[in-house]
């Protein structure tokens, strides 16, 4: 009599099914609408809030301060980045309280954020984002041709308020977007569906929602939710998918913002509209000059090819690193037990 097979690893977009309850029924449903019911909560509440100082501070014209996506402007940049943020606190809602499961189970199949793996994943995410910037700006400067230095530019204590505004709230915006659009999207149809192709898929096109719809802006931020998304499930967390959309926000926005009125500048500019958190001003191309738009369609084309080139090297490096099958995720070993069930 032959020895059973042993189970094999659970993955990331599976996790929701290391308890049945949690599961259950239309549990995988709840936690898409709680998160995206609480995100449009939350982010009404920013931009009322925004708008009710804005009206009395003098001399600030409340209509084009809030939507210009000036990349040089703070105003601009902390109401975008605050908005984007708000995916962290919706996406928690999520988890918690539509599918009433452990928070920990989002972030990796560890049940927790792998904290002594961030070394190596983040150095790796960081300069794969770098490329991606750099390949973008690139691509711009070829394409295009810069004009005269863009009217009203912006000062150096304005691009260093900018610079903090983007070290502060970049990472919070990326925790964010990754939990709610990338983990919270790929385990609800992972409740349901073993294959990660789909949930991959769903999560991919959740990027689109609340977003310019023209070819330089759609085109990376489909190519940055694959990447996440195949990333989270390879890896299995959202340790990478994390630093990768952090870093590229952080640097395409400081290329766009130094280089405003550039060749080079407009090609970053469509990277950054891409990895921007849906529904925000620097979700769109403020640029709409000719030289401009082919700028920005070469750097957003440029970018997205990048990232799904480096990605491919990336899921290499990640299966010789953990010893795991090329089509193979780092997986939740089937004996370690399920966390505890969150207590009513």
């Amino acid at each position: 009599m032959s020895a059973p097979a042993p189970s094999r690893p659970v993955p990331y977009h599976r996790l929701a099914t290391l308890r049945p309850a949690w599961a259950a029924g239309a549990k995988p449903l709840l936690t898409i609408a709680a998160a995206f019911v609480a995100y449009v909560v939350l982010a009404s509440v920013v931009l009322v809030l925004t708008i009710l100082v804005l009206a009395v501070m003098p001399g600030v014209n409340v209509a084009i301060g809030v939507t210009s996506g000036d990349p040089t402007s703070p105003l601009d940049v902390v109401l975008a980045l605050v908005m984007g943020a708000m995916w962290l606190p919706a996406g928690i809602i999520g988890v918690r309280v539509g599918g009433w499961r452990p928070l920990g189970t989002a972030w990796s199949v560890a049940a927790r954020l792998r904290r002594e793996r961030l070394g190596a994943l983040a150095g790796g995410g960081a300069a794969m984002a770098i490329v991606v910037v750099a390949v973008a700006a690139i691509a711009g400067a070829l394409a295009g041709t810069d004009g005269a230095a863009a009217p009203g530019a912006a000062s150096a204590p304005q691009l260093l308020l900018v610079t903090l505004l983007l070290l502060g709230l970049a990472p919070l915006q990326a925790a964010g977007l990754e939990l709610a659009l990338r983990g919270v999207v790929m385990q609800a149809l992972g409740s349901w569906l073993r294959s990660p192709l789909l949930p991959i898929l769903a999560a991919t096109a959740v990027a689109l929602i609340g977003r310019e719809l023209s070819v330089p802006v759609a085109l990376p931020a489909l190519a940055l939710a694959l990447a996440a998304a195949v990333l989270a499930w390879k890896s299995g967390g959202l340790e990478l998918p994390i630093v990768l959309t952090a870093t590229v926000t952080l640097a395409s926005h400081l290329v766009s913002a130094l280089g405003a009125g550039t060749a080079a500048g407009a090609g970053a500019a469509a990277l950054n509209a891409g990895a921007a958190a849906p529904g925000t001003s620097a979700a769109a191309l403020a640029a709409t000059a000719a030289e401009a738009g082919a700028a920005s369609l070469a750097g957003g084309i440029g970018g997205a090819v990048a990232l799904l080139l480096l990605t491919a090297v990336m899921v290499v490096l990640i299966s010789r690193r953990e010893g795991v099958a090329l089509r193979e995720p780092v997986g939740r070993p089937a004996a370690e037990l399920a966390p505890e069930p969150v207590p009513f």
